[in-house]
């Protein structure tokens, strides 16, 4: 069986060397790019693990639970349908976009449902890049 891709990925907003730099849980490091406000860059970039990773909503799961419920104090039970969360956490250094169900949702603190990507598809992506899409560009910019 192969192992499902998990739909959590977190970034941490730093210093390296003086200048800004963006730790991804993912990519492990990201330098900032001068000029860009580092959470915009920090939004996007989880942005754009989320379109890299297409996910069947049959096959997603909270995020939370496989965490152990590490983004809320009280425990709550696993329950209700899964949203996308965007977690803001250690005083706004870190950012996480994941999925949750609604009882953990509900549960974690400076946190808020977003919308699914405009046009998400259950089919992986083409190998061909896409065009430029105005709908996904207003979408990130709204994390």
């Amino acid at each position: 069986m192969a192992a499902v891709p998990a739909r959590a990925w977190s970034v941490t907003i730093t210093a390296h060397a003086g200048r800004p730099a963006l730790i991804c849980s993912a990519c492990r490091s990201v330098v900032a790019q001068p000029g860009i406000p580092v959470l915009r860059q920090a939004r996007r970039h989880l942005a754009g693990h989320l379109a890299d990773t297409p996910l069947p909503p049959h096959l997603r799961i909270c995020q939370c639970r496989d965490h152990g419920c590490i983004w809320h104090r009280q425990p709550a039970p696993c329950s209700g349908p899964l949203r996308l969360l965007l977690i803001c956490s250690a005083n706004g250094r870190t950012w996480h976009l994941a999925d949750t169900c609604r009882g953990c949702a509900r549960a974690i603190p400076h946190a808020a449902t977003v919308p699914e990507p405009p046009h998400a598809t259950d089919l992986p992506p083409s190998p061909r890049p896409a065009a430029p899409d105005a709908d996904h560009d207003e979408w990130v910019e709204a994390l």
